[in-house]
This record gives structure tokens, sequence and C-alpha cells, in this order.
């Protein structure tokens, strides 16, 4: 692995963002290009809810893409340049006109049943993230990303362009004292608040979910010795 760089990442969206959670996590969405570039379409065979781990060796050289000290040095989604929630109903009904004549049918069930859904929604300008790692490694996997968020087959989420800066200061887990992520609270000196959280991928298993420092909370890490000497960091 060579220098980890602190870097920006800023996506410009062409469509409001739809979401199912209230934010996105970067090392999910690197998680989630990087198996994809490795499996290609064999990546679309895997058995949905079941965990396939993959060793570095499989992942190559996206094996580390962010550096985990232990925590994933990347944060959550920053909307901009106002966020705010809206939410709204859409359907699907059967359009009768220009139809083929039939006696009968079916909408409540099959090709045909009608619904309706509510989605939550996010009209802005822009996402950005903050990282630490790879930034060339980064920028390239990023050019696969074309769309954020849920519902994209409908249109949502859609991305205009994706730039990566690279910056001084790590600040994809701690910024000017308070948590940009997810955190374990085993990992912190002090914290204002914690709940059980998922903090690493992929954030819909259960497994992964423990008492964490939620983004936006005032916290403080332990030190390097610290995490080691609590058993969290190892000694290499």
């Amino acid at each position: 692995m060579g220098e980890a760089t602190p870097f920006l990442v800023e996506i410009r969206l062409a469509s409001p963002v739809s979401l199912n959670h209230p934010w996105f996590h970067l090392d999910g969405i690197l998680t989630h290009l990087a198996r994809n570039r490795v499996l290609g379409r064999d990546q679309f065979n895997q058995p949905t809810k079941l965990i396939r781990s993959m060793s570095a060796r499989e992942l190559g050289p996206y094996a580390n893409l962010l550096v985990r000290t232990p925590v994933p040095h990347g944060s959550i989604s920053f909307f901009g340049p106002v966020e705010k929630l809206s939410s709204i109903n859409f359907f699907k009904r059967f359009e009768e006109r220009g139809f083929p004549a039939r006696r009968k049918i079916a909408m409540g069930f099959g090709h045909y049943r009608a619904w309706m859904m509510r989605t939550v929604y996010c009209p802005v300008e822009w996402a950005r993230f903050y990282g630490c790692g790879q930034v060339d490694l980064v920028r390239d996997l990023l050019g696969d990303l074309t769309h954020l968020g849920n519902k994209s087959r409908m249109g949502w989420g859609a991305i205009a362009s994706i730039g990566v800066e690279e910056r001084e200061l790590d600040e994809s887990i701690v910024a000017d004292g308070y948590a940009m992520r997810p955190i374990p609270a085993r990992l912190c000196r002090r914290y204002a608040e914690a709940l059980p959280m998922a903090w690493h991928p992929p954030y819909w298993d259960p497994a992964g979910v423990e008492l964490c420092v939620p983004p936006g909370s005032e916290v403080e890490l332990m030190s390097s010795r610290e995490m080691r000497n609590a058993g969290v960091l190892s000694h290499g």
C-alpha cells in the first residue's frame, strides 16, 4: 500500500437523491465498486443477503483503498448547499387506453399489479465525502459510479460529475471535535452520546452493529497507544 493521502470527494447531482437511510458511507460505496470491478458480471450471480468476504489477494489493488486504524477512514455523506429532506408518493397504475381488449385484468398481483410508494428524497446539488487513502485508485473507482442512493432505475440520484481533491488534513473520522462517521464507543476517550449503529460494510448486516458515537456528535478518540493497550489496535 502506498502513502495514504487525505482527500475530499464532491459528487455533483443531476437529480434529487432518494434515501432509505439518513446518509451514505464512503467506505460502503467504495467496497461495492471494488467488488463490481473485481467480480464483473459474476457480482450479479452472488446470493442476495449472504455475506461473501473477499480476501486481500482477491481484491488485489483495491484491498486497501482507505486507511483503517481500525475504523475505515471514510466519512458519511454531507449534502448541500442546504440539506433538506422531503417525501413524495409515486404510483404504478394500469392504463387501459391502447391496451388489447380483454375481459379481465388482474391488478392485485402479477405484472399489472397497481401500487403506491412513498420515498424520502433530498433535493440537493452535491454530496461530499471525506477520506484518507489511495487517492488515484479512489478516483479511478468512482468513475464507475453513475447514481447515488435508492431507486436509481427511476432516475433518482443521477450523477453529473465527480471530483476528488487532495487535502492537508484528514477529516474522515473526526473534524473539529465532531464525529464524521459512526465510531465504536470503545475506541473513544470521551463522547457526548452513543447508540447502536453499524460501523463497517456491509452496513445492512446486523452483526456489524455495536454501540457507536453517531455522526455530528462531540467525540475524542483514544490515542494509538491507548487503542493498543485496550487491544483494539495491533502492535504492528
